[in-house]
């Protein structure tokens, strides 16, 4: 599971700083990385929570990170959205945190109307 590796990398931890926040050993670590064995679905979910992917991504059942689903891309094309589309995305997340869902559904609904 090579995926484990590159995704423990790009948040910058060791081995030993994510099996602290696992509560598990290194050891196990190494052994879900070099794919000697598997992490139990209890540890599946809590490495999707750490790295912020889904459980599918992280058995590669995914190749789109939720981040390239949130901004449309491929598994094969990035997109690049212009500075407006930027802040109308932060805007539109700092609703949702806010207020949440519904009023991100409101938001949409209004927007559609101005199609």
């Amino acid at each position: 599971m090579n995926r484990l590796r590159e995704l423990r990398k790009s948040k910058n931890l060791t081995q030993g700083d994510l099996a602290k926040k696992l509560n598990t050993t290194t050891s196990n670590i190494s052994g879900w990385e070099c794919g000697k064995w598997q992490p139990d679905n209890e540890t599946l979910i809590r490495l999707a929570e750490i790295y912020g992917v889904t459980v599918d991504y992280l058995l590669g059942r995914d190749e789109i990170t939720p981040e390239e689903k949130v901004a449309g891309a491929s598994a094969t094309k990035k997109i690049s959205i212009s500075p407006v589309e930027e802040d109308m995305l932060y805007v539109f997340r700092e609703v949702g945190k806010t207020r949440g869902e519904t009023a991100q559904r409101a938001i949409i609904e209004m927007v559609e109307k101005m199609l």
